[in-house]
């Protein structure tokens, strides 16, 4: 019941800002649960249907690019005059080796970073961040959603289970969450308070909701979230086959093209890339393992 006193818009503000924080926090929620478990999971199809011809095409466009850098080298000294002498083509050879060895490690370190956040994202940890930020959000939580705090709130004692789960699995994506849609500590006094707080309120929340919206959005619109419903389409799984495997012979054809260029300039069999002591040996298990739109 109204106040005497109290402005007619009270009550249609207060319903306002109630529904915009429900609205806030399913955004939210959607967003981490494309991120933690939805992707994950597009990934895994991905992989299964066009993991290896993917990890081939991938791996030819950087042999590719090696090979032209080789290339691009001897044409500069040849188109300067110079003679094309052993010595030159070792040397050479040397300078785009310590290049690549530069790329490939950087390709390495970022591809073991993805693999080891996907395989968190499948544990349902989404550990990003050490002790202390885990520690800090935690408190922060603590201090309005434990049962001392809200007494018999049934709402705010399931968001509390659902922290205490959060933190055990060192869940971070999902602390986050918790964190960004948990209610205010002046939320009470807010329903409570003048048409101006309960308007300015009503204004925070539309414009964290039109951040979120648009952050959704954004994700949505990217692979492999934008190509789900394509997963399931078996004739959009053959043409995608079909259109990598052509990728993958461009790329063979680019890759003769340039050996053939290279024996030319350099009277020489292309080297072998052989990585320095201590880097990634194994292209396939590391390289290749780095999400595929990424690497595009």
């Amino acid at each position: 019941m109204l106040h005497p006193n109290a402005h007619p818009e009270v009550e249609s503000l207060r319903k306002r800002c109630a529904d915009l924080r429900a609205t806030l926090k399913s955004t939210v929620e959607e967003y981490v649960r494309l991120t933690s478990e939805e992707h994950t999971r597009l990934m895994h199809v991905y992989d299964v249907n066009f993991g290896a011809i993917e990890r081939m095409r991938q791996q030819l466009t950087l042999a590719c690019a090696e090979l032209f850098r080789r290339v691009e080298l001897l044409s500069i000294k040849v188109a300067r005059g110079e003679t094309i002498t052993p010595e030159i083509v070792v040397l050479i050879n040397k300078v785009v080796d310590k290049e690549y060895e530069r790329l490939y490690q950087r390709l390495s370190d970022a591809s073991r970073l993805e693999r080891e956040r996907r395989e968190a994202s499948a544990n349902e940890y989404g550990n990003t961040a050490d002790e202390a930020e885990l520690t800090t959000m935690y408190r922060t939580l603590a201090k309005r959603l434990h049962p001392d705090a809200v007494g018999d709130d049934a709402n705010r004692r399931r968001e509390w289970d659902r922290v205490q789960d959060a933190y055990g699995r060192r869940n971070v994506v999902r602390l986050r969450a918790l964190l960004a849609t948990m209610p205010g500590a002046d939320d009470d006094l807010r329903s409570e308070g003048s048409i101006d707080t309960l308007r300015a309120e009503a204004e925070s929340l539309e414009t964290k909701l039109r951040i979120e919206k648009r952050r959704l959005q954004r994700l949505q619109s990217q692979e492999p979230f934008s190509i789900a419903a394509e997963l399931d389409n078996e004739a959009w799984r053959r043409r995608h086959s079909e259109e990598l495997q052509n990728a993958v012979e461009a790329k063979r054809k680019e890759l003769e093209l340039h050996r053939v260029q290279y024996v030319e300039l350099a009277n020489a069999e292309v080297p072998l890339h052989t990585p320095a002591p201590g880097s990634d040996k194994d292209f396939d298990s590391d390289f290749m393992d780095n999400t595929y739109f990424g690497a595009r």
